[in-house]
């Protein structure tokens, strides 16, 4: 078996770190969107609560578009948080195995995740197409259209799809992740 030219090894990890980066800066953009969109219901809960308590006059709408905003701000930032390396790992097996089997299990994982998010990001794509062909409204004190929000959870699990495989190739060809660094102690 013929092993890879370490020159084109090192353009190889240079090339995955500088997708990896690049997307990273897109998943950021993305994870702005839901701090501003958490941001905005905060103040909407909180003028929602002043205006109950202190004036007798609730504002309407307000626990529709909380609802409408909670997947906006959890599926617009998964994908940053697999970037960040903070979703919980569990790592029972892994750090029992040599450098090598750890390494394939995590590449496994990580395709794993993969498919799954690129399954349920189909999903959410027909979901949310049907949303928008029937014109499906959220009903309650105000309406509005439902298909954004499950446009944007399609979006966001497609995002996560291709973290994930971003970060199998960064495995793979033995670069670290962020969850593989060493934590500094507090």
């Amino acid at each position: 078996m013929r092993s890879l030219n370490p020159l084109r090894a090192g353009k190889l990890m240079t090339t995955l770190l500088r997708v990896r980066m690049a997307f990273g800066r897109v998943l950021l953009a993305c994870g702005w969107i839901a701090g501003a969109v958490a941001f905005s219901m905060m103040v909407l809960v909180v003028a929602n609560v002043i205006s109950r308590y202190g004036l007798d006059i609730p504002i309407a709408g307000t626990l529709e578009l909380t609802e409408g905003a909670l997947p906006l701000i959890i599926f617009l930032s998964l994908a940053l948080t697999q970037y960040d390396g903070g979703h919980i790992r569990v790592t029972l097996l892994t750090d029992r195995l040599p450098r090598l089997g750890a390494r394939s299990l995590s590449v496994l994982a990580l395709l794993a995740g993969a498919v799954l998010f690129a399954w349920a990001s189909w999903a959410g794509w027909l979901s949310a197409e049907k949303s928008f062909s029937i014109g499906e409204m959220k009903r309650g004190s105000i309406r509005y259209p439902v298909w954004p929000i499950k446009f944007a959870v399609s979006f966001g699990m497609a995002l996560l799809t291709i973290q994930f495989l971003i970060d199998a190739l960064c495995v793979a060809a033995g670069l670290k992740l962020p969850h593989d660094m060493p934590e500094e102690d507090a």
